[in-house]
C-alpha cells in the first residue's frame, strides 16, 4: 500500500502515482470534509467491484465525488430549478444530492438504481485533484458494511490492507457523514440527516409541493 500525505497530493510526483493507480482500476482511501472515503474511478466497473469486496457490500449504490458543478451536471439527466436557485449555494460542502442519472451512465455503475448521489466536498486540494484527474471518484465511507466508519488512517490501513493507496489526512473529527437530499422529487426530500442538515432545512422550509 502506498501512503501519500494529503498535503502532497498535487505535487507532480504524487499526482502521477495517484493518477496511475486510479487508471489501473486501483482503490484508494482519501479524506473528505466529513469522513474518509473509499473509492476509485467511478467509470471503472473493476474498481467498483473491488470496493464492493473491500466493504463486503454489493447491493447498494455508491455516491460519487466531483470537482465542480460542470462535472455534477455531466452526470445528471436534469438539474431541477430549485437546485440552481437555492441548493447549489451549499456546495462545496457536507451534502450529497440525489439526481436522475444521465442516460449515458452504465446502469451497472449505479447498481441499477434510478438515482445517482453526487457531492462536492469542501476540500479545495481534493477538488483540484479530481478536476485534474478528469473523472469522478467513488465516494463511500471507509468501513465494512454495517460497521462504523473509520476516520483514523492507521486503522484504515490495518483493516483494509488490500488498498492500493492511502491519502493520509490525519485523524478526522467525528462526523455524521454528509446530509443526503433527493432533488429528483418535488419538493426535495432529506433522505438522511447528516452534517449541517439544518442548512438544508432553512433553505427548503418555504418550499411547497406543486
Amino acid at each position: 500500500m502506498i501512503v501519500i500525505p494529503f498535503a502532497d497530493i498535487l505535487s507532480p510526483g504524487s499526482f502521477k502515482i495517484i493518477n496511475d493507480c486510479l487508471n489501473a482500476d486501483g482503490v484508494i482511501a482519501y479524506p473528505t470534509d466529513t469522513l474518509y472515503g473509499l473509492g476509485g474511478n467511478f467509470f471503472s466497473a473493476a474498481a467498483m467491484s473491488r470496493v464492493d469486496a473491500l466493504k463486503k457490500r454489493g447491493d447498494l449504490p455508491y455516491s460519487v465525488a466531483v470537482s465542480d458543478l460542470a462535472m455534477l451536471e455531466a452526470l445528471s439527466a436534469e438539474i431541477p430549478d430549485i437546485f440552481h436557485s437555492r441548493l447549489k449555494k451549499l456546495l462545496p460542502g457536507k451534502f450529497t444530492f440525489l439526481f436522475n442519472p444521465h442516460p449515458s451512465i452504465d446502469p451497472l455503475l449505479l447498481k441499477n438504481s434510478d438515482r445517482i448521489g453526487i457531492r462536492i466536498p469542501g476540500m479545495p486540494p481534493l477538488l483540484k485533484l479530481i478536476s485534474t484527474l478528469g473523472f469522478p471518484l467513488v465516494s463511500t465511507s471507509a468501513n465494512l458494511s454495517g460497521r462504523p466508519p473509520l476516520n483514523d488512517p492507521q486503522r484504515i490501513a490495518r483493516e483494509f490492507p488490500q488498498l492500493d493507496l492511502l491519502i493520509d489526512g490525519g485523524v478526522l473529527p467525528p462526523s455524521l457523514g454528509s446530509t443526503l437530499i433527493d432533488v429528483a422529487t418535488t419538493p426535495p426530500r432529506i433522505v438522511r440527516r447528516g452534517a449541517d442538515f439544518e442548512k438544508v432545512i432553512a433553505l427548503l422550509e418555504r418550499v411547497s409541493p406543486e
